[in-house]
């Protein structure tokens, strides 16, 4: 079932699978849309329910228009965001998962609101390094205007990630990457607005390993072996702020890891939703 929030000049759409009062919030990829959860619905016990959140920019979550290029989304009102919705729907403290672009919201979270979050899963979550790329365009002037011109003309962008892929500077995943999120003028302005929104919404990775320590916060993290978007190796930048750095995950999959493959993994190894302090 899917419903709106309205929180001062946000909305935030969610949708809930299940009825109970131990809650798991989900939080999507880049592009992605709260549906992928639906995997996990049959992990499911009758006490349990899955809130999945569509971030801003995504199905009917709305950031105003006016604010994307110079008022964006800061970390208060992202936290203060999450925190009307849980105060909407009577819950006190839940379990997270982000995936991609979710993981670095949820990171966020841990970062803002760690007394709140029961145990946490990140799937090859996104914020573990800042993308120059990334920086130059959602930080910088020029770099803005430039990618509106893509919007409109991604031709010679597309030639030049080509090119880079046949002198081999850019492996082929990669490639199809740049060329599955730039294919339509829709999914450019997707990438544009979805960019700026966010683009003060990077963790502070020592933080959040120091939260997740002192409030004994059962961590997962879990990568594709063969994913060339967020490559394992990214998970220590995260890991080295642990005083006891736990092990990552490792998944024989690409960048798409909302497959049952974590689903099973989850159920089996007890991550899901595990018994944590009260």
């Amino acid at each position: 079932m899917k419903s709106t929030l309205t929180y001062r000049d946000i909305t935030l759409e969610y949708m809930t699978m299940g009825e109970g009062a131990d809650v798991i919030l989900c939080l999507h990829g880049f592009g992605r849309m709260a549906e992928d959860f639906t995997i996990f619905e049959t992990l499911l016990r009758p006490n349990q329910r899955i809130v999945a959140v569509n971030l801003l920019a995504h199905g009917n979550s709305v950031f105003p228009a006016s604010r994307i290029s110079r008022k964006p989304l800061t970390k208060e009102e992202w936290s203060s965001l999450i925190a009307a919705l849980l105060q909407s729907l009577n819950i006190e403290r839940f379990h997270l998962a982000g995936y991609s672009m979710g993981g670095r919201m949820a990171m966020v979270l841990t970062e803002q609101m760690p007394e709140k979050i029961k145990s946490l899963i990140l799937l090859a979550p996104d914020g573990l390094k800042i993308n120059w790329v990334y920086r130059f365009v959602s930080e910088t002037k020029f770099g803005r205007v430039l990618y509106r011109s893509i919007i409109n003309n991604p031709t010679w962008i597309l030639r030049i990630v080509d090119f880079l892929q046949l002198v081999r500077v850019l492996h082929p995943k990669i490639q199809r990457f740049v060329h599955v999120q730039l294919e339509t003028k829709s999914k450019r302005q997707l990438v544009y607005d979805a960019w700026l929104i966010h683009r003060h919404l990077f963790p502070r990775l020592p933080i959040v390993a120091r939260n997740i320590e002192n409030q004994s916060i059962p961590f997962e993290l879990i990568f594709g072996v063969y994913d060339k978007v967020i490559p394992a190796q990214d998970g220590r930048r995260l890991l080295r702020h642990f005083r006891k750095s736990p092990r990552p995950t490792l998944i024989k999959l690409g960048h798409r890891l909302l497959h049952p493959l974590i689903a099973e993994h989850l159920g089996r190894t007890g991550m899901w939703m595990p018994e944590c302090k009260p």
